[in-house]
């Protein structure tokens, strides 16, 4: 399930010449001294544009997405996020971080060794083999010490927060991704997740030859909540393999039944150990007439039967010519497939067919619903701004494994990285545990 927030930001403004670009100039100082603060990093979320103030405080930085947030964020201040840019030169003013306000929490001494593993699942992907690479062997998160993490035993909820970034290395996309974590929630009962973070993306040289990087880029874009949005603003939704339909469904009782079951004895004999990555069904049940139904009812599909019929998108969306936004109004839940074409997933390589003993095509099914009744606001550039959505489903399971920069072009290939962003952070080697 992923959940996507924004959030809102201060600001004080003075006057600058616009340009066609989407372009943030200005001067970030201590809100509490006035002095100017030098290497605060400044970036359009989710994307590759950033810079970093200088001596003076002073920034420049441009896009060509008019409603790129821009984000603020410094250690041992609160970060700011800009949801629209002023064509004004700006003034931002960074409130240092109190310690002796801050809420006292007992963190766990151990967090990483015991809930290392789980976060790194449950930021990155479902299975780990979406960003595990040998080079690094598979610890993607470089600096885990300034993450910790509180387990409320009453409730089931791990609780993880972050003092300074979160440095992720995703070698098999050549990404080093920076994480200014917000929020980050995990419902073990539930096996529930909310997540708010902002993002950037750096460029870095992979371990992989470029036509691995590409291919795997190219399975990462088709048919994601990216690829989806882009040809949903460029009404290419059918020209592009998306099929989408309105959904209703009889679940599966008994499987739910039973899954609820495994679950409660799965934190039973976890919740005083370290949390692995997998529970066998073995260790969980001894009686093996239990373990063999068990295994037999999740094994089921989700639902007994379940309706689909098709769904013209395009009459629910609506266009604000204004303000250049979409708003897309669904009142039930909705089905959205995608056919992932082999040829599709070999572009910009020199492979025909990736594997020749599998099926030329597969069909992949995601379901989107609206949370609160009201329209889900799209840009016309096909970024979401509202956060009253959740997807399940094929476009939720890899999550940050998955994560491609907004400005992300899939109609120009790869190439490697010129520099390598970790020669950057080398300090982060030597701080995992």
């Amino acid at each position: 399930m992923i959940f996507r927030s924004f959030f809102a930001a201060l600001f004080i403004c003075l006057p600058f010449i616009a340009l066609a670009q989407t372009i943030a100039a200005g001067r970030v100082v201590d809100a509490e001294t006035g002095n100017p603060l030098e290497n605060v990093s400044v970036y359009f979320n989710e994307t590759q544009i950033g810079t970093k103030t200088n001596l003076g405080g002073r920034f420049f930085i441009e896009t060509s997405n008019s409603k790129a947030k821009l984000v603020i964020s410094c250690v041992g201040y609160h970060k700011i996020i800009l949801d629209e840019i002023p064509r004004q030169n700006l003034k931002i003013l960074l409130k240092p971080i109190n310690n002796t306000l801050k809420e006292v929490v007992v963190s766990d001494r151990n967090g990483w060794q015991k809930w290392g593993s789980l976060f790194t699942k449950l930021l990155m992907s479902d299975n780990s083999h979406d960003y595990y690479s040998k080079k690094y062997g598979g610890d993607v998160v470089l600096n885990p010490k300034v993450i910790s993490f509180y387990f409320d035993r009453e409730e089931n909820i791990l609780t993880a927060s972050s003092t300074e970034p979160i440095w992720i290395i995703n070698d098999v996309l050549g990404y080093l991704i920076k994480v200014d974590l917000d929020e980050f929630v995990y419902d073990i009962g539930k096996e529930r997740i909310k997540y708010k973070s902002t993002l950037f993306f750096e460029p870095t040289k992979s371990s992989l030859p470029l036509d691995n990087v590409q291919l795997t880029t190219n399975s990462v874009y088709q048919g994601s909540l990216t690829h989806f949005f882009n040809s949903l603003v460029k009404h290419k939704l059918n020209e592009e393999g998306f099929g989408l339909y309105t959904y209703s469904e009889v679940k599966n009782q008994e499987k739910i039944r039973v899954q609820t079951l495994v679950n409660k004895l799965k934190y039973e004999q976890l919740k005083n150990k370290q949390f692995a990555m997998t529970i066998n069904l073995e260790s969980l049940i001894k009686d093996k007439d239990s373990l063999r139904y068990y295994r037999k009812m999740l094994a089921e599909s989700d639902y007994i039967t379940r309706k689909l019929d098709t769904l013209d998108i395009y009459r629910l969306l609506k266009k604000d010519t204004l303000h250049n936004l979409l708003s897309l109004n669904l009142k039930d839940t909705i089905m959205i497939t995608y056919v992932r074409h082999q040829k599709s997933l070999a572009m910009h390589t020199d492979y025909i067919n990736i594997r020749r003993d599998r099926k030329e095509w597969i069909k992949v099914e995601t379901l989107m619903v609206l949370t609160d009744g009201q329209p889900l606001i799209i840009s016309d550039t096909g970024n979401p701004l509202s956060n009253n959505w959740y997807v399940n489903g094929f476009m939720s399971s890899k999550r940050l494994a998955s994560a491609l920069p907004a400005d992300f072009d899939p109609e120009v290939p790869r190439v490697k990285a010129k520099h390598d962003a970790l020669k950057n952070h080398a300090i982060f080697r030597d701080e995992r545990p």
